[in-house]
């Protein structure tokens, strides 16, 4: 079982031709992708072709698509050849032991294996900004925490080619939205500790701490948007009851109740992709019921009280936001 390694490339220097000939040494595959690089990098392309295959384009369209051109590569070409796909940045900030370890863990699981930095220590603040944010979106938003949920170390089966390609984004928003599906669609992620590297403080990564941080803020609040309109809608709903009086209004609350909730169910399994083996996690769906549950309780209590009801409904969805927080970092609905 060999396994490819896949390296999106812009702008290397001569760390990218050390990286891919210890890896070709090593046994791997070595797959590179040229993003666009300007026209000085050619000389280290044409260099890294006696150890990788190397593709690319003209123009730089990201991180994200560069990935997507390899796993296309990878699957139309080599699929016959390798069984497994390593992820890493050429930059540098992947040790070659990491990657091994990496490789060998996901052959061993045949799963999503997700390299992982500790971010407790001192690391730039521009990277520090943007791993912070993500982690606490990601877990509101997927209900599972992830220590280092932006790391380009990762392994992967060569039969996930095609389904990675069908993942949205096309910048440093596609591995986040990588990891999103892959939870939504009930798929294992495995995670492995691996090395903290930053060199020369960071300053030659393309990552832009606004630009790209917005980006990746945007695309994991849209994972969220079907539950968080049924959140808004329901909350909305017994608001509309209460203003307008109408009659038997518990009764009501108890049908909107389970109607939101089985919705909830229906719509994130649908949004999931039935064209992929989508599962469905019984505790999911409870943790949603039981915060539903929390959010009627306390707009009864608003009501009963006489307080203001769109009050009621901005403390509901604060609170249902805060739950989703505490539920993703207790591992209730998995941990890696």
């Amino acid at each position: 079982m060999k396994t490819a390694v896949l390296l999106p490339v812009y702008n290397p220097d001569e760390k990218f031709l050390h990286l891919v000939e210890e890896l070709s040494k090593r046994g791997f595959k070595v797959v590179a992708v040229n993003d666009g690089s300007l026209e000085r990098c050619d000389e280290f392309f044409k260099r890294a072709e006696r150890f990788a295959d190397v593709i690319g384009y003209k123009e730089n369209k990201g991180k994200g698509y560069a990935l997507k051109r390899g796993f296309e590569y990878i699957g139309n070409n080599l699929a016959d050849e390798v069984d497994y796909i390593v992820t890493a940045d050429s930059d540098g900030q992947h040790a070659i032991e990491d990657i091994e370890r990496v490789a060998k863990l996901t052959r061993k699981t045949d799963g999503i294996v997700l390299g992982m930095r500790d971010l407790s220590e001192k690391i730039p603040i521009k990277s520090r900004i943007g791993n912070d944010m993500s982690k606490i979106v990601y877990t509101i938003v997927t209900g599972v925490y992830l220590r280092d949920n932006q790391s380009g170390l990762r392994g992967f089966p060569v039969r996930l080619c095609m389904w990675l390609q069908d993942i949205p984004g096309n910048k440093y928003e596609f591995e986040l939205n990588v990891l999103a599906t892959a939870h939504k669609e009930g798929m294992k992620v495995i995670g492995i500790d691996i090395k903290t590297i930053y060199e020369n403080n960071n300053k030659n990564t393309h990552f832009r701490p606004i630009k790209d941080t917005i980006r990746i803020q945007k695309s994991l609040w849209s994972y969220g948007l079907i539950s968080a309109l049924l959140y808004f809608l329901y909350i909305l709903t017994i608001c509309v009851l209460v203003w307008f009086g109408i009659p038997y209004f518990y009764y009501w609350l108890i049908g909107i109740y389970i109607w939101v909730t089985a919705m909830h169910a229906v719509l994130n399994v649908f949004s999931a992709g039935i064209r992929h083996r989508q599962k469905i996690s019984v505790v999911y769906y409870v943790t949603c019921s039981i915060k539903y549950c929390i959010a009627s309780l306390l707009m009864l209590l608003f009501y009963s009280q006489g307080w203001n009801m769109i009050l009621g409904g901005v403390v509901s969805l604060l609170t249902i936001m805060l739950l989703s927080y505490v539920f993703g970092r207790s591992g209730i609905l998995g941990k890696v």
